[in-house]
């Protein structure tokens, strides 16, 4: 098991401004929580502690439509980002469709489930997946003039299953076999999306097999990152297993299933993401539908060409969680969002590696933005890049007041999803975990929304709201890249926190996982809003030390020149010490406090700065 030492420090008061780099976090393991997948093993940096969280104010009371399409027992929907898996048509019907298995544990049925509105009802809860072959991951798409195509892979049997029809929401799917490469035909965790007139350019992404998934190393790769593109409906295959620019040996050993997204085209022009825990966050973009990329790097990884077994990392740097998404807005510009994730490699000889599953941000960044230098938590704050995290729900300045969290190996905010209509607005969904709302095991997770309309987030809304969902685990929110007055949505929920596939150790039980539409009118997310400028308090470090019995250290972000001051409380509200307040500039201001007199014992610090107010506790050895 990876190790986290605790590091004790002591410190003496002090003020003033300070331009070097933010110090990392002090992480308090006292869950003892350890969750292990391949590659990777989780590290607990939670207990309950105090966060500024700026421009998270929340919008409740939220009256949605709702309307469950489907069920599966099998309740794995990605591993990473989420798949386009819905879409609202010209004539205002619907299509659904997820990965559907009722046979639990074998889930020798698994397929993709299938629903369709026809403009006044959805059909009845599919019992058979659409394709005559085990299955999964299923992207859905429109296609041909008033058709649709669905695509999945195989596992280990060749190639991706096509499914396709001329009239969409009824009628017999026809079948075809997409292959990879002739030395790995196996290609997995498919998307998919189409452009043109009439649908008809159908673009896929998809990952040569990895050996763990019974495949082979192709071009120097373990996992390859392939783009096929159809210019007549999936009929024949004009571009075939050509590697994404600049994705091969030269960036990487091997790419991640799951950890890309499409953005839906915008006439010629297409979009395409990727990023994980040990690879950069790249954007292709292409404006003549495939034939020619330009590359973007948004985040260039502090360890370039990671390798698990010679790569030693112990700085545990922020980066991408691997939950990410895209969407071009109407003047062809691309919009990106990502969890945070923090990472870990001490050991060279394992076969692993570690994260931080309390790890808490989801990231903002449109093109024409400059690339991010670091992910630093305490820089994205002082940036305004973050738009979204875990709200403190009762108001006590605490968060993270969790028994304790399923395993999704994504960030406490995460599994973002991202639609841009036709006058700008953007759409982000994501799932967020909530404290109080649990079954006495686990927290739960909702799904949440917010909206940037003229340069302004509008508040955080809260999906889930309804009192039907307080011990539901709302997850894996696919957003229909269309609109009407409306937004379109389809998630996943069960009374489960966590997944029986594949994370939770003991193995949480199956459980019928409903498929549920959300139509949501625009004005409940698009009304009230804070405008995109940051409030004079940016962001408050955790002391570190913490605990301490000599000196502890923390920082203050100012994004704008403000009065400032710190009061020190102790456990019964008495005051122990005051910095009154003074002028202070905008920039990052260290504190450093002598507690040594101090008794032991629960403290809390609160600090002030034109108007805003934050508070998070200190413990005294």
């Amino acid at each position: 098991m990876k190790k986290l030492l605790l590091i004790g420090l002591a410190l003496f008061i002090s003020f003033g401004v300070s331009a070097q780099q933010h110090a990392k976090h002090a992480y308090n393991p006292l869950k003892n929580v350890s969750v292990k997948k391949p590659a990777m093993k989780a590290i607990d940096e939670s207990t309950n502690f105090l966060a500024a969280k700026p421009n998270q104010t929340v919008k409740s009371g939220l009256i949605i439509s709702e309307s469950n399409v489907g069920t599966s027992r099998y309740d794995l929907q990605t591993n990473g980002a989420t798949q386009n898996r819905i879409y609202l048509h010209s004539d205002g019907t619907i299509g659904a469709t997820w990965t559907m298995g009722l046979v639990d544990p074998g889930f020798t049925d698994r397929g993709a489930g299938y629903n369709y509105y026809d403009g006044s009802a959805w059909g009845p809860s599919p019992t058979a997946r659409i394709e005559d072959v085990k299955t999964g991951w299923p992207s859905y798409q429109p296609c041909g003039a008033n058709g649709e195509i669905v695509v999945t892979h195989m596992g280990t049997v060749s190639g991706l299953k096509v499914s396709k029809r001329d009239t969409k929401g009824t009628g017999a799917w026809n079948w075809s076999a997409l292959v990879g490469p002739a030395s790995v035909p196996e290609l997995l965790w498919p998307r998919m999306v189409t452009s043109g007139t009439n649908h008809n350019y159908v673009h896929v992404a998809s990952l040569t097999a990895p050996v763990a998934n019974g495949g082979t190393v192709y071009n120097g790769q373990d996992g390859s990152l392939m783009y096929n593109r159809s210019s007549d409906g999936g009929v024949t295959w004009d571009i075939q297993n050509v590697q994404f620019p600049q994705s091969d040996t030269n960036i990487s050993y091997g790419l991640s299933g799951d950890n890309y997204a499409w953005a839906q085209p915008r006439g010629n022009t297409i979009a395409f993401v990727y990023g994980d825990n040990w690879e950069n966050i790249s954007l292709w973009k292409s404006t003549d539908n495939g034939a020619n990329w330009t590359k973007t790097t948004i985040f260039q990884h502090p360890y370039p060409k990671f390798k698990e077994t010679t790569t030693l990392v112990t700085d545990t740097p922020y980066v991408c969680d691997g939950g990410i998404t895209c969407a071009i807005d109407p003047s062809g510009n691309v919009h990106v969002a990502f969890g945070l994730m923090r990472v870990l490699n001490d050991d060279l000889t394992d076969g692993t590696t570690s994260f931080f599953p309390y790890t808490d941000a989801l990231v903002y960044w449109k093109e024409g933005d400059a690339p991010f230098a670091t992910l630093n938590i305490d820089q994205l704050y002082a940036d305004n890049k973050v738009i979204a995290s875990t709200p403190d729900l009762n108001g006590n300045d605490t968060i993270f007041e969790y028994v304790a969290i399923g395993t999704y190996y994504l960030s406490i905010t995460g599994m973002p999803n991202m639609a841009i209509d036709d006058d700008g607005k953007v759409y982000v969904f994501y799932t967020t975990v909530m404290e109080h709302m649990d079954n006495g095991v686990e927290n739960y997770r909702h799904v949440w929304a917010r909206a940037k309309v003229d340069g302004i987030w509008k508040d955080a809304v809260n999906i889930n709201s309804s009192i039907v969902h307080n011990f539901d685990e709302c997850i894996f929110p696919s957003v229909s890249p269309t609109t009407d007055a409306n937004v379109y949505i389809i998630y996943q929920a069960d009374e489960e926190p966590g997944m029986a596939v594949r994370g939770s150790t003991p193995a949480d039980p199956y459980t019928d996982n409903s498929q549920i539409v959300v139509k949501i009118p625009k004005p409940d997310l698009t009304i009230i809003g804070i405008k995109d400028q940051p409030a004079p308090l940016a962001y408050v470090s955790q002391n570190i030390p913490n605990p301490t019995n000599g000196t502890t250290m923390f920082r203050v972000s100012l994004m704008k020149p403000t009065t400032l001051s710190v009061e020190v409380m102790n456990s019964v509200g008495q005051k122990v010490f005051e910095i009154p307040a003074s002028a202070a500039g905008a920039g990052t201001h260290e504190f450093t406090l002598d507690v040594s007199k101090f008794e032991a014992g629960l403290y809390f610090y609160t600090v002030s700065a034109g108007g805003n107010k934050v508070t998070k506790k200190m413990i005294v050895q």
